[in-house]
């Protein structure tokens, strides 16, 4: 089961990264999974610590606050840390193994980094805002989206390794978020929780239908 995930992880990001028109960095990240899997089925069970060891260990949970304000901070603090963190992963696996990581999927987790930064400021502010932060989520959406659609324009320039259909796709991905962006902002305006959630949904049904549609591409490619 373990080569099955690793497999289809494998054949997602390098579809992904192929889409880009850099094909080259998922064989290197689909090497290193395999190297990975290969190492795990090697190790006996009886040759793996049965104890985890003290760096191993995860650190003691904290005491979960009961004064409201406090919990959005602890909450949004942890949130902001666990991007940090993927950050960092990222930054680990690129130094390790160069161009596993195209520029793209660092700025989308940097984007993102950003919008926790900005959120926690407003939750310790003690103003913490829904349409505020949804409007900086569609901004770096927006953001996102313009480089993505940059550095297509670029690698079809110089390899052509991008179709025409694929490069007029990412242009219209623009032009979507920068709607749904002038609706959030159009939802804050109103100050109703119901129009942030309506955004919310909004976007997530979007995301969800972008999912399915990278999903059946990929599987259509076997």
């Amino acid at each position: 089961m373990k080569g099955v995930v690793c497999a289809l992880l494998a054949g997602a990001v390098a579809g992904f990264v192929a889409s880009l028109g850099a094909a080259g960095n998922g064989a290197a990240i689909g090497s290193l999974l395999t190297a990975f899997d290969a190492r795990e089925a090697a190790a006996a069970p009886g040759d793996r610590p049965a104890v985890l060891g003290d760096n191993e260990r995860p650190a003691p949970a904290r005491p979960v606050p009961t004064d409201p304000h406090e919990l959005d901070v602890a909450y949004a603090e942890a949130s902001l840390k666990l991007l940090q963190l993927d950050l960092q992963k990222m930054t680990d696996l690129q130094s390790r193994v160069h161009g596993s990581i195209t520029a793209s999927q660092f700025d989308r987790v940097d984007g993102m980094v950003r919008v926790a930064e900005d959120n926690l400021r407003m939750v310790k502010a003690g103003n913490p805002s829904r349409g505020a932060l949804n409007v900086m989520r569609a901004r770096e959406a927006v953001r996102t989206a313009e480089f993505v659609l940059k550095t297509a324009r670029q690698v079809k320039a110089a390899a052509n390794a991008i179709s025409d259909i694929q490069l007029t796709r990412l242009g219209v991905e623009v032009e979507v978020e920068r709607l749904m962006l002038a609706r959030a902002e159009q939802a804050a305006k109103t100050d109703s929780p119901l129009d942030d959630l309506a955004w919310e949904n909004d976007q997530l049904r979007d995301e969800v239908q972008r999912l399915r549609y990278r999903f059946e591409a990929l599987t259509a490619r076997r």
